[in-house]
């Protein structure tokens, strides 16, 4: 069962370069050093080189985008196609939501140039980069193809000794050493796309069923979801999504409010793991998955903590200087997406 607040995806008022009935006006931000494009940015700028009223910019970190965002917008830019991982997408969502370079916010084209990829496969277009950008560039210029813009909340997220962010996916304890562990021992070896992510997975649920803990240790926290008192809470895994597809097609959220925001937390040591765990990374709760056992699941709006770990946001890495400030991860805004 998914959660009843899954998000439409069709959206009632339609972006202007849907609705207008005029070509869009394309920019395109290229991160050349993604993991998608590091052998493949010649093919993309062989497809934008037969399209000349497209704008191109390569970006390497979010200052380089927001200058880029700031020029599409005085070039009235209203769909902005993104070649880049998934940290190259929180940078756009960081800059279109915090410095606001758009007086409108632009349609978003997300395409799977990263090594995860991970909201792209959610929100963006399905397979090659390259194939996508050129299937992008054909709508646009015929319109015969049906778009569907899919409409997804933003996480907000503030943490103390680092600026506001925005993006799509936080997770800390297991969450975050699961990543440290990916780029130590996984991403060296080359591996592309999800495979990587289900065999980091896959070490840590074992770690978890021999109940080692010091592969995965335990990690404090106080958290506080919505008006509700903090609680200390020793965790396993806890993470905030917007997302309705995570890496391998999972959904580990059920919830049933209607909050925009998914936070799915496990405690450590959770009862009944291998009974549980099936149901609970396709979105139910089923017999196991109960807050007594050790498994939480809500719909919010916001989450307060005070960790005693680093966090990950859009799989970039981040320690908050201190835990006597909380890292509050909140509503931001809702963002469209375009998908072909």
């Amino acid at each position: 069962m998914v959660a009843a607040n899954k998000t439409i995806e069709t959206a009632k008022t339609l972006p202007d370069p849907i609705t207008s009935g005029n070509p869009p006006k394309i920019g395109i931000l290229i991160n050349p050093l993604s993991g998608g494009n590091l052998n493949d940015v010649g093919a993309i700028r062989s497809v934008i080189s037969k399209y000349p009223d497209v704008i191109q910019h390569d970006v390497q970190t979010p200052e380089d985008v927001l200058k880029a965002l700031q020029y599409f917008d005085s070039q009235r830019v209203n769909l902005v196609a993104v070649s880049g991982g998934d940290g190259t997408v929180q940078a756009v969502l960081t800059n279109l939501f915090h410095h606001r370079p758009f007086a409108n916010l632009p349609l978003l084209a997300v395409l799977q140039s990263g090594t995860t990829s991970m909201t792209a496969r959610d929100v963006g277009f399905t397979g090659s980069h390259v194939k996508s950008l050129n299937k992008l560039f054909r709508w646009a210029a015929d319109r015969q193809a049906e778009p569907r813009v899919i409409q997804r909340p933003v996480l907000q997220v503030q943490a103390p000794g680092h600026p506001t962010r925005y993006g799509m996916f936080f997770g800390t304890a297991a969450i975050y050493q699961g990543i440290q562990y990916f780029h130590r021992k996984v991403n060296t070896r080359g591996l592309r796309g999800e495979i990587g992510p289900g065999l980091t997975i896959l070490r840590f649920l074992w770690a978890v069923v021999r109940q080692n803990s010091e592969f995965i240790p335990v990690v404090p926290i106080t958290i506080a979801l919505d008006d509700h008192q903090p609680q200390p809470f020793d965790s396993f895994l806890l993470l905030v999504s917007t997302l309705e597809r995570l890496f391998l097609g999972l959904y580990p959220f059920w919830g049933d409010e209607s909050g925009p925001v998914h936070y799915t937390a496990l405690r450590d040591r959770p009862q009944c793991f291998l009974r549980a765990l099936p149901s609970i990374l396709r979105g139910r709760k089923g017999p196991h998955g109960r807050p007594e056992n050790g498994y939480y699941s809500h719909n919010v709006h916001e989450v307060k903590m005070n960790l005693d770990s680093g966090f990950t946001l859009d799989g970039q890495l981040y320690t908050p200087e201190t835990r006597q400030e909380p890292t509050v991860v909140r509503y931001g805004g809702t963002a469209s997406f375009l998908r072909i």
